[in-house]
């Protein structure tokens, strides 16, 4: 799932380099983002279990936390902060769970993707 969020397909530029740099920094990215999660999934799980009046399991929110950790990594490489920027990720992304509800599957409709421009690239 979360290699369809992080768009290995989509590169910011056509060179080789610029797709291989792309391609570790997404690598990067992600195991970073499965590295801080992991204590916090472990943490929700816990509470789930503590907390009887819960009907469905919780887990964290994989995408939310893949994007958080886009939008915190920056502010903490540009101005030192690395323990203000944990607490952040740690915070929010405990608070975003969703709820497992099992037996719950509802067939998507397919629609093929358009593909992405190089002008107009999240950066």
């Amino acid at each position: 799932m979360l290699k369809n969020r992080a768009e290995f397909e989509n590169f910011s530029g056509k060179t080789a380099n610029a797709i291989k740099q792309d391609f570790h920094a997404k690598v990067f990215l992600m195991t970073l983002c499965a590295a801080c999660a992991h204590s916090i999934e472990d943490r929700v799980v816990e509470e789930y279990k503590a907390d009887q009046n819960r009907k469905f399991d919780q887990k964290i929110n994989r995408t939310n936390a893949l994007s958080m950790t886009q939008d915190i990594l920056i502010g903490a490489f540009l101005r030192n902060q690395f323990e203000k920027a944990i607490e952040a990720f740690d915070k929010v992304v405990a608070e975003t769970r969703e709820i497992i509800r099992p037996g719950r599957s509802n067939p998507r409709k397919q629609r093929p993707k358009k593909p992405y421009s190089i002008n107009y690239k999240r950066l």
